[in-house]
């Protein structure tokens, strides 16, 4: 069964530790290393006073990727405080979201993170703004062709990546937290009027709500599933982290001024199957909206299912997620344009180069 050590280890791991042979230890450091959790864990470990009863070699392989991960969090601080000037200019909010917003609040689910990119979300009319500003500061797109910086700038809810030339840093400048092309309209003002100052910096975050349904709508109403193991445990930690903060009676209420109520209450039903969330329980006890049994089953046959499973249950959640990330009309157009743009380049490439051993 995919990922099984991984999620057992996560839902009770004093269990897991009681009950590991030295070979499951090494199938669970392999799944742990595949999905960016090894510090993660190790943090886990520290946390429940665990780490003498694990094996030597498995501390440290955890020590040593908790070093990395201590090293990228202190970058992380670097380059937010390199940022700080440019985005007190703005004038507008700017918030943090994603791994940077753990990191800021210091969640225990922050510790052992590992960090691609720093993701901000700021208004949609000050995005051009703000974009040129980053240019100016030494912040570049990638090579990209014309028709996908088209589709990021027309249909997805954020810019292109912004990598900077000298330090190498990749900032996700969204306007919004989903696609713009989809039928589904959700509403991100109250992310905006619920964020919160952090002290000393110009840098807003998400309350805890926020950031809960943020993870619940990346995941359960888009296509990506190479992360789905790690998006999961994080929605787990971040709806106890919801109830630790006491905003557990606001959950359903944003959900629904958001309009995203069913990637929510899906979110706690699997949390509920996977880690017996006792938390996620008491919103399905409470919340007046059922779960899409259909759509929760799914996503624990890519997590629990045998291979052939949970191969054909990624095939199908890939195309339902597209589904709903694209009108009809704007789906259609992508399918067909997509391979036609690639078909004229590689064309035009295999042109250009006879042309040019001709004239050689």
């Amino acid at each position: 069964m995919l990922n099984k050590h991984l999620l057992t280890f996560f839902a009770t791991p004093t269990v897991f530790i009681q009950a590991a042979t030295a070979r499951q230890w090494t199938e669970f450091l392999q799944q742990a290393r595949e999905h960016g959790l090894t510090a993660r864990f190790y943090y886990l470990l520290q946390q429940h006073n665990l780490l003498d009863q694990v094996p030597v070699q498995v501390r440290l392989h955890g020590k040593s990727a908790a070093y990395y991960a201590e090293k990228q969090q202190h970058s992380l601080y670097f380059e937010l405080q390199q940022l700080e000037s440019l985005f007190v200019q703005a004038g507008c909010p700017c918030i943090l979201l994603k791994g940077a917003a753990y990191r800021a609040l210091a969640l225990p689910m922050s510790f052992g993170r590992l960090f691609a990119d720093i993701d901000i979300l700021v208004p949609t009319s000050r995005l051009k703004q703000i974009r040129d500003k980053l240019f100016f500061n030494g912040f570049a797109e990638g090579a990209m062709s014309n028709y996908d910086r088209d589709y990021y700038i027309n249909w997805s809810h954020q810019n292109p990546p912004l990598q900077h030339y000298q330090r190498g840093t990749v900032i996700d400048l969204h306007h919004h937290i989903y696609p713009t092309a989809s039928a589904k309209k959700i509403d991100i003002t109250p992310i905006f009027n619920h964020a919160q100052s952090m002290p000393g910096s110009v840098f807003k975050v998400p309350k805890a709500v926020h950031l809960f349904i943020h993870a619940a709508v990346h995941l359960f109403y888009q296509e990506e599933s190479h992360k789905l193991v790690k998006d999961i445990i994080d929605l787990n930690d971040l709806l106890l982290e919801v109830e630790q903060q006491q905003q557990l009676s606001l959950l359903m209420e944003q959900a629904r001024l958001m309009a995203v109520q069913s990637a929510v209450i899906n979110a706690c039903w699997v949390l509920a199957e996977l880690f017996a969330n006792k938390t996620a329980l008491t919103v399905l006890a409470n919340a007046a909206e059922k779960p899409q049994l259909g759509v929760g089953k799914l996503l624990l046959s890519m997590l629990r299912g045998r291979t052939v499973t949970a191969w054909l249950a990624r095939k199908i959640w890939f195309v339902r997620g597209h589904g709903l990330k694209m009108r009809w009309q704007i789906l259609l157009y992508h399918t067909l344009a997509k391979p036609l743009v690639i078909t004229r380049n590689w064309l035009q490439r295999v042109i250009d180069t006879d042309t040019d051993t001709k004239r050689g």
